[in-house]
């Protein structure tokens, strides 16, 4: 189904899930908004989409979404609708490192800075006529330990404690719970927007570069990892809450599914957005 006249607003958008979910959409007719933090490979990725699908409307914004200021600026000179705002970027098990506002990177750039984006463009969200919030997770949120939440433990500032995967599961679990307490709190507000999360399953993008694996041969492609995010932003059938992934978890056609218990607990998602709030200093009032 066409969608045209619609605008969807992707970060991490220049390679991997981020760039296949750009020309996807483009070819459903939307005008895009990449975003990404290096901006040559940014640039030619949106010379390349502007000319594969001349009647899109394609725009490039060099954004680092781990820089909240960065973010909060940037959100206020975007003044169009966003239909779609696809919280893609992401970084996997990088040597430990702080951003600028102090905050561990994985937990900043995974989470944390989309919870500020989505903060700071939510009046854009509400000028389209049926917008999403499109966050994505991992299957390794079924690794994630959030229960004894704190704001010391969300920041992960002490490189002491970090353990690189852990803290990648802990923040793919985070977006989805940020998910759906935003879905709880659109639906308790009245607002039109729908909140979905979505998981690529294993498929090999840019974020396993630094750690290449004989395996790998048997993991999706990105196109094929894309496929649930892009049913999470164009499915006709959604009403926000879902979390859409592979139908066999690592590999498959993307099906409505789950996710653990821990990621549906009404506690810690209430507890998490609190806290967010906190450690970004953004009070995010629906």
């Amino acid at each position: 189904m066409p969608m045209t006249n619609k605008t969807a607003f992707i970060t991490g958008a220049s390679s991997g899930l981020g760039l296949v979910t750009s020309k996807e959409l483009a070819a459903f007719g939307f005008d895009i908004v990449m975003t990404a933090r290096g901006k040559e490979r940014l640039e030619k990725a949106g010379e390349d989409l502007a000319n594969q699908y001349p009647k899109s409307t394609i725009t490039t914004q060099v954004l680092d979404v781990s820089n909240f200021d960065e973010v909060r600026s940037f959100a206020k000179e975007f003044s169009g609708p966003i239909d779609v705002l696809m919280n893609n970027a992401g970084v996997m098990g990088p040597d430990f490192s702080l951003s600028v506002d102090g905050i561990e990177s994985q937990m900043a750039i995974n989470h944390l800075g989309h919870f500020v984006l989505t903060k700071a463009l939510w009046k854009q969200l509400g000028k389209a006529a049926a917008p999403r919030v499109i966050s994505l997770s991992s299957t390794v949120h079924r690794r994630g330990k959030l229960k004894s939440l704190g704001l010391a433990q969300l920041k992960g500032a002490n490189q002491k404690n970090y353990d690189r995967w852990q803290r990648y599961a802990d923040s793919k679990l985070a977006c989805l719970l940020f998910a759906r307490e935003l879905d709880l709190r659109t639906k308790q507000s009245g607002s039109k927007v729908i909140s979905i999360a979505a998981h690529p399953g294993w498929a090999v993008t840019g974020l396993q570069d630094n750690f290449p694996n004989r395996f790998d041969r048997f993991a999706q492609t990105a196109k094929q990892g894309a496929r649930s995010q892009i049913m999470a932003a164009t499915g006709t059938d959604l009403a926000g809450g879902e979390f859409v992934g592979p139908s066999r978890e690592l590999w498959g056609e993307p099906k409505l599914i789950k996710g653990t218990k821990q990621s549906r607990d009404l506690d810690l998602m209430k507890q998490l957005w609190e806290l967010s709030e906190v450690a970004t200093g953004e009070t995010f009032e629906l």
